[in-house]
């Protein structure tokens, strides 16, 4: 009769503890900073010069690296090999209507520099613009609001700060700062920003204009200087992607971090907002902390399988994720 009761007891003990993934924190996600390389880097190319055509595409391609072109919507030449750039996967970007001055613009002017050319490279191109360079990097507080309004990321200068964005930090996504290539630097100063912004493992953004060839490209640099550089970046580990698909994961990567999971059941599920232009197919890499129970991660009905080095691809654009504790 006390051998029952003591069965009976361990029984009711047995059942009535909380299952694992029922208690105890959510588990530890770490989304690895510039797609798991050590650094990042984005070369742009200012006001839709031919020499762009000529010069750096092949070479870009030639390596296998996307660039980002700024067009002026209203003084594109040479459209048709335009149209042909996204498909490659390189970003064509808003440039403004006409690259006037800041000072020229009244309001609604302002308006029509940033919305009214997003519309025009829009239906010329077919494709999103989501991101937008301000004209001799003249920042007012009225082109500013439009950019927010209708872009999700802005690039602007350098001078006076930190040209490096480091993964510590979260950037102000209309004003992302560059540095500015010159036709009296020698590839030695190439060489010292990329070695700067690979030691410090951050993002690089660099504005450039003419390359040689060109007839009205400010600044233009040699194709000898261009290519070395490209001969820098691709010894380096690191990303050398377009503004879009660089800043769209920096930011998306701001957004999941500020995000605090919550229990439902014996699930955790995550749940974010997906900022207006993040390109629908942009996924997240990520890991989960070691711990002793083994967790499955789902979007929806998808069970999420980690690669051979335990790595995540979430596709942010679905805006939640789930982790579980596998029976």
């Amino acid at each position: 009769m006390r051998l029952s009761i003591l069965v009976l007891a361990f029984l009711f003990a047995f059942t009535a503890l909380p299952s694992r993934g029922e208690e105890g924190p959510a588990p530890k996600l770490g989304v690895l900073p510039w797609k798991g390389h050590a650094a990042a880097f984005s070369l742009t190319f200012d006001d839709g010069d031919p020499s762009h055509l000529d010069v750096a595409v092949p070479e870009l391609d030639q390596r296998g690296m996307k660039g980002t072109f700024f067009v002026i919507a209203n003084q594109i030449v040479r459209e048709e090999e335009w149209r042909k750039l996204p498909v490659s996967g390189h970003e064509i970007a808003n440039h403004s209507l006409d690259h006037k001055h800041a000072k020229e613009l009244d309001p609604e002017g302002e308006k029509s520099q940033v919305l009214g050319a997003k519309n025009v490279l829009q239906k010329k191109f077919g494709i999103p613009m989501s991101t937008f360079a301000y004209p001799f990097v003249e920042i007012t507080p009225g082109l500013k609001v439009w950019v927010q309004k209708t872009h999700l990321l802005g690039r602007g200068g350098g001078w006076g700060r930190d040209p490096i964005l480091t993964v510590d930090q979260e950037p102000d996504w209309w004003d992302l700062p560059s540095r500015t290539t010159m036709t009296d630097l020698p590839l030695s100063v190439y060489e010292q920003w990329v070695e700067e912004g690979s030691r410090r493992g951050g993002w690089t953004v660099l504005m450039i204009h003419g390359l040689e060839g060109t007839v009205k490209g400010w600044e233009p640099i040699s194709r000898e200087v261009f290519n070395g550089l490209l001969d820098l970046l691709q010894k380096k580990d690191a990303w050398v992607g377009t503004l879009l698909e660089v800043g769209a994961y920096f930011r998306a990567q701001k957004v999941f971090e500020r995000t605090a999971p919550k229990r439902t059941g014996s699930r955790w599920t995550w749940a974010w907002k997906v900022p207006e232009g993040t390109p629908s197919d942009m996924r997240l890499k990520m890991r989960i902390e070691p711990t002793s129970a083994p967790w499955e991660l789902r979007q929806g009905d998808q069970v999420l399988r980690p690669d051979k080095e335990g790595t995540y691809e979430i596709l942010f654009s679905k805006g939640s994720l789930q982790a579980g504790v596998l029976p």
